[in-house]
């Protein structure tokens, strides 16, 4: 069992003075765990997302960023994540999986979208790890 760790489910934390966020749901996908109907049940759970966090964490990603799979193309994001994150949250960061085959990282000028997937679409573990640096909590401008 781990022994250093923090779980987050629809909780907020806060290590070395950055606030962090984390909620494990997403718009209906196959039948995994987590999963509620797009519109109104995932907008409730968006709305406990609280201003001024600076890494939202989520399983799965916002419309647009690291959401496309393979199966034609298809986007898989949740719109009212994205809505939420560009005019409320505002996060420095957000940090995801859940599509395994939109590894990577884009921005859309003010947040960073992580897709942290270890797994490839083969469910093989051999996504490298994605690294990234945040400033000084004292050097701030927040």
């Amino acid at each position: 069992m781990l022994t250093n760790c923090i779980y987050l489910e629809d909780e907020e934390t806060s290590v070395l003075g950055f606030k962090i966020y984390g909620s494990p749901w997403q718009p209906v996908f196959c039948d995994w765990a987590f999963n509620l109907e797009r519109g109104e049940q995932l907008r409730e759970k968006w709305r406990k997302i609280p201003d001024k966090v600076d890494i939202l964490m989520t399983h799965g990603p916002a419309i647009g960023h690291g959401d496309q799979t393979s199966y034609g193309a298809r986007r898989t994001g949740c719109v009212d994540l994205l809505h939420t994150i560009q005019t409320r949250v505002k996060p420095k960061y957000h940090v995801f999986g859940h599509i395994h085959e939109g590894y990577g990282v884009t921005t859309d000028g003010v947040t960073t979208y992580i897709n942290a997937s270890t797994c490839t679409l083969q469910y093989r573990p051999t996504n490298l790890p994605i690294i990234f640096d945040l400033p000084n909590c004292d050097s701030s401008t927040d």
